[in-house]
């Protein structure tokens, strides 16, 4: 038989040495009294202790529920709906932002056109403007030219009226 020591599961790990460990896992695996201990040991043990490991189970699957499901539940129930509701803000701020240009764009070309509008009247004012100075000129340059006409002939008339009054004398 061989000593307790060297008789330990394959599972347990065994500090390494190279000349020792070669020895040991061949005495291991081939141990016949590891190999009729193994065949005679079921793998899963069914008896009544299965029921309380079942309560067991329940209670523990009850408690964490309560304890920690529900709560990370929650918790990442919330962080959805608050980023669903960011990612909602945001589209609506981009819906803002786009009616914002859209109306700035709007009040730019209304803008540009009440100029355009604003240089035509003042363009069409001054060109009436001009004409009827014009006009007024022609008509003062006119009436200027018939009263040097009239005051052409009257010359005489008036010299001599003025000479009297100055002079006093009649001529």
């Amino acid at each position: 038989m061989l000593p307790a020591s060297r008789l330990r599961p394959p599972s347990v790990k065994i500090p390494c040495n190279a000349v020792t460990d070669l020895g040991l896992v061949q005495d291991i695996m081939l141990s016949p009294a590891l190999l009729v201990a193994s065949e005679s040991l079921p793998v899963v043990d069914i008896d009544n202790t299965i029921f309380l490991q079942a309560l067991l189970f329940l209670f523990l699957l009850v408690v964490l529920n309560f304890v920690l499901f529900k709560p990370w539940l929650e918790v990442k129930e919330r962080r959805a709906k608050r980023i669903g509701g960011a990612l909602e803000d945001a589209v609506e701020l981009r819906e803002r932002a786009a009616t914002r240009d859209q109306a700035m764009a709007t009040r730019s070309e209304r803008r540009r056109e009440a100029e355009e509008q604003q240089l035509e009247i003042v363009g069409d004012a001054r060109r009436e403007a001009a004409k009827n100075l014009s006009v007024r000129k022609q008509s003062i340059a006119v009436e200027v030219d018939q009263a040097r006409t009239e005051l052409g002939s009257r010359v005489e008339l008036l010299a001599r009226d003025i000479s009297t009054q100055v002079l006093g004398r009649s001529a």
